[in-house]
Parts: structure tokens; C-alpha cells; sequence
């Protein structure tokens, strides 16, 4: 698990080896220019993570990955407290 001072990534993979990264809030994210920015690097830093658990497994260099959102986790004031990407 990677930790920063805005948000937490952990790494994983599912039963068909398809990797996700898993990106938790340290508050939420509301509808401003900060909190965009924090969620764009949250999802740049679980992208390298995904790439760096793929280049450990495999001999080869990874190809270009594509990615999507699996999950969000939002509150009760539509906030974003957590994202989960993975490959496609």
C-alpha cells in the first residue's frame, strides 16, 4: 500500500488476474479545483502501480495498458471518498 498525505493506493489482483488499484480518500472530494487535482494524481499514481505489479510479473515490457473506474464510493453529500481502477 502506498500512502500519501491525500489518499492511500493498494494494489491487487482478482481471481482472473486482472489487476485493480485501490484509491481511499483521507476526506472527501468535493467539486473543486483542488480536489480534481488530487483525484487525477490519485489516479495517475494507481495506474504506475498497476504497470509497476504487471513489469514485476512479466519478462517482457508492458504494452500500453487501457484502464476504467470500476467503483466510487460517494457520501450522502454526492463526495467522492474512494476510486477503484483496474485494466482492461
Amino acid at each position: 500500500m502506498n500512502t500519501t498525505k491525500d489518499y492511500n493506493v493498494a494494489t491487487y489482483a482478482n481471481g482472473f488476474g486482472i489487476w485493480h488499484a485501490f484509491i481511499e480518500f483521507t476526506g472527501p472530494m468535493g467539486n473543486t479545483g483542488e480536489a480534481e487535482k488530487i483525484i487525477h494524481n490519485a489516479m495517475d499514481t494507481g495506474k504506475r502501480h498497476i504497470r509497476r505489479e504487471i513489469a514485476m510479473r512479466q519478462s517482457a515490457p508492458v504494452k500500453k495498458l487501457a484502464y476504467h473506474v470500476t467503483a466510487n464510493e460517494f457520501d450522502h453529500m454526492n463526495r467522492l471518498w474512494s476510486i477503484t481502477i483496474a485494466e482492461k
